[in-house]
């Protein structure tokens, strides 16, 4: 679990989302700023490379939904609200996809920093190739491994946030597995020689 990840599941006091949930606004900037990156993440990741312009406009968009419909969150219910937020963001992004946009993919490399260049240069291949696979995943297996991989929801909450049944979660994200699996294999042949 990363730290961002580890940061949006502690949950937010009980008193702020009480005085959120009445509107406070120095309640609502605790809140948003509890949960800005971790919103951020997860749209950049869902989106995989296709309109990436969106990405502040749909974090913005979260967060208006959320508040607006915050009164009405049940803390005792059944999702966290770091749940409940996640969910939010990713049918947001989910109705974005669907839209009849092209978007072209751009593939931007991560840097190892600090690193002997050869380890840079291969870390740098496998982030790119590991954000190639997943751009490259069906908007329904991304969404399902994104919010498993990268958030941590586990299958209920991911079930929820879809409304989808338990079992199509586990099979799409068993079906996303297997194609970053081989897509990876095919990117990089030295990764199979490895295993």
């Amino acid at each position: 679990m990363t730290a961002a990840t580890a940061h949006a599941r502690e949950p937010l006091d009980e008193l702020t989302v009480r005085r959120a949930q009445r509107g406070d606004e120095q309640a609502w900037r605790a809140l948003i700023a509890r949960f800005q990156h971790p919103v951020h993440a997860l749209i950049w990741r869902l989106l995989a490379g296709r309109a990436r312009h969106r990405v502040e406009d749909l974090v913005q968009e979260t967060f208006v939904r959320v508040l607006r419909a915050l009164p009405g969150f049940d803390p005792a219910g059944p999702a966290t609200l770091a749940t409940w937020i996640l969910t939010i963001a990713t049918r947001l992004v989910l109705n974005e996809l669907r839209r009849p946009e092209p978007v072209a993919l751009t593939e931007e490399l991560a840097g190892a920093r600090g690193d002997r260049a050869d380890v840079g240069a291969e870390r740098r291949q496998l982030a790119a190739a590991i954000q190639a696979a997943v751009a490259a995943l069906p908007d329904t297996q991304r969404a399902v491994f994104v919010l498993r991989e990268y958030h941590d929801l586990d299958y209920s909450e991911i079930a929820a946030a879809l409304e989808l049944d338990l079992g199509t979660v586990k099979s799409r994200l068993a079906r996303a597995r297997g194609a970053l699996r081989a897509r990876l294999e095919a990117a990089l042949p030295e990764l199979k020689e490895r295993s």
